[in-house]
C-alpha cells in the first residue's frame, strides 16, 4: 500500500474516530466491556503510517487533568512524580497507580497543570506505531497541552480561556498572567461548562475564549470568542 501522508504526521485519537494529518478516518468502537480507547488504537494499528514520524494527540476523554499546588520541597524527578501521583490519588483513588503522570513547568509559587493517562493506552500506542516498517513515534501528548502550545501566541498577557469541545464533553482551562488558574474536563455542553467554570474562578476573569472543535457563537454573554484551527 502506498503511503498517504507526509513524513511528519499528527494523529488524533478519540473514542469514536481517529484523524491523520487532519483527515478523519472511519468510525471506530471499543469492544463491549473494554477500555474506551481500544477501537481508536485498533484503527491506528491498521493506518498506513510506514516510514512516518508520528506524533499522537489524545482526546480529553483519555486524560485526567488537575492543578497541582507548588512545592519547594521537590528535589528530584522521582519526588515530583510521587507528589503529582499523590495528588491524583487523592481525587481518583487507587486507580491512579496505573496512570502515567506529568506536570507542566510553572512560575515559582504558581500551580502546575498535571495530566494523567492510562499506562496501558500509552503501551498500546507505542506497539501500534512501532509495528509499522520505518515508523517512529515522536510524542504522545494530551490535546490540551498540544493545542495550548500551538495557540500560545494568541494568549494575551492578561490571559485567556482554552476551550476544547468534543461531542458531549469539553475541556475548559484558564491560563492567566502567571500560568494556569483553572481546568475542568467533563461531560456536558461546552458553553454550560464554561459558564460553570467562570463562577468557580476567583479574581479578574478574561473575556477572550480560544475555541476549538465547535462553531464560534455570535455575541453570547460576556465572552469574546475566537475560533482556532484544530
Amino acid at each position: 500500500m502506498s503511503r498517504l501522508f507526509s513524513d511528519a504526521v499528527l494523529v488524533g485519537l478519540a473514542p469514536a474516530h481517529i484523524t491523520i494529518a487532519g483527515k478523519r478516518l472511519g468510525a471506530c468502537e471499543p469492544e463491549p466491556g473494554g477500555a474506551p480507547w481500544q477501537g481508536a488504537v485498533a484503527a491506528l494499528a491498521s493506518a498506513p503510517l510506514a516510514n512516518c514520524r508520528v506524533s499522537v494527540e489524545l482526546s480529553s476523554r483519555f486524560v485526567r487533568y488537575a492543578l497541582v499546588p507548588w512545592s519547594s520541597a521537590l528535589a528530584t524527578d522521582a519526588e515530583e512524580e510521587a507528589y503529582v501521583r499523590h495528588h491524583f490519588a487523592r481525587i481518583h483513588g487507587e486507580r491512579a497507580k496505573e496512570w502515567a503522570v506529568r506536570a507542566s513547568e510553572a512560575a515559582r509559587g504558581a500551580p502546575r497543570l498535571a495530566s494523567a493517562v492510562d499506562r496501558a493506552l500509552l503501551d498500546a500506542i507505542r506497539a501500534a506505531v512501532v509495528g509499522k516498517p520505518g515508523a517512529k513515534l515522536v510524542s504522545i501528548r494530551p490535546q490540551l497541552m498540544s493545542r495550548f502550545n500551538a495557540w500560545r501566541r494568541a494568549v494575551p498577557a492578561q490571559g485567556a480561556w482554552i476551550v476544547l469541545a468534543e461531542p458531549d464533553r469539553a475541556c475548559i482551562a484558564l491560563h492567566g498572567s502567571r500560568g494556569w488558574r483553572s481546568v475542568q474536563n467533563a461531560k456536558g455542553d461546552w458553553r454550560a461548562l464554561l459558564e460553570r467554570e467562570r463562577l468557580r474562578v476567583d479574581g479578574e476573569i478574561p473575556e477572550l475564549v480560544l475555541l476549538g472543535g465547535a462553531t464560534v457563537p455570535a455575541g453570547e454573554g460576556p465572552w469574546r470568542f475566537r475560533g482556532m484551527a484544530s
